[in-house]
């Protein structure tokens, strides 16, 4: 694919910067609803863009689609029309940036939920991967009072570095003012719920919700589900780190 055209898809703020930013570097930028070519693209989307298969279809064939994880009936779709398809997440730079970025704006997200100073909340920290590390390092440097559970016994390790305070994921929550997910799991059932204050804010930032709405509903918890929060908070910048690393996938290096 010689002299590539790029479609970006500017339904998440951070997207428009990324198509100036790629627009600025001198190639050719389209949005993705305005570009009606049937010419093989460098498609872009939102790390947190979640799919129909019909938007699929409408991708041109042989074209590169660079995105952030979908499930495997979608890549099959992609596969079938010869496109090549690169998630975004495994370029470990971005992912270290997006999660630090993530960090900054889940503090302003608990900080908006708690009528309390931030110094006077107990904050658990549920996972200890990137996001985790990142959200625990940002906490700590300000000083509070954080704990880290994961079942995971390298994670455990690991967290020691930073705090005192870790616990397996069957530990109490009890205490909790805040909780943080970042595991894409169901970690959190009614039971353990149950457990918590009635004035518990829980953020999830996971891709995959930690509990049940129903469950949050009937006990009456503070919850919010934020995804994409680079994209929503910092999108000039994460729509920076986002074109750098478009711009470090191997097959669009060949085509520059």
């Amino acid at each position: 694919m010689k002299n590539p055209i790029f479609v970006i898809d500017t339904e998440d703020t951070r997207m428009f910067y990324t198509l100036r930013y790629i627009r600025e570097k001198g190639y050719e930028t389209h949005s993705n609803g305005s570009y009606d070519s049937n010419k093989p693209a460098i498609y872009c989307f939102s790390p947190s863009k979640r799919f129909c298969d019909g938007e699929l279809y409408n991708i041109c064939d042989n074209s590169i689609v660079i995105a952030g994880a979908l499930p495997s009936d979608q890549i099959s779709i992609l596969q079938s029309k010869n496109i090549s398809y690169k998630n975004i997440i495994h370029d470990e730079i971005f992912a270290v940036e997006n999660c630090r970025q993530t960090a900054e704006a889940a503090l302003m997200l608990m900080i908006r939920a708690t009528n309390c100073s931030i110094f006077d909340l107990n904050i658990s920290i549920l996972g200890y991967g990137r996001l985790g590390k990142a959200v625990t390092n940002l906490l700590d440097k300000l000083a509070l009072n954080i704990s880290v559970h994961t079942s995971d016994y390298l994670e455990r390790a690991s967290a020691h570095i930073t705090t005192n305070s870790v616990y397996d994921l069957t530990s109490t929550i009890e205490n909790a003012d805040v909780i943080i997910n970042t595991i894409p799991a169901k970690v959190l059932s009614q039971d353990k719920l149950r457990c918590a204050k009635k004035s518990c804010y829980i953020l999830d930032l996971a891709s995959y919700s930690s509990v049940e709405n129903a469950d949050i509903s009937a006990l009456g918890l503070s919850y919010d589900n934020a995804l994409g929060l680079p994209g929503k908070h910092s999108p000039k910048s994460a729509g920076k780190i986002l074109t750098e690393a478009i711009l470090r996938v191997d097959e669009v290096k060949l085509c520059l």
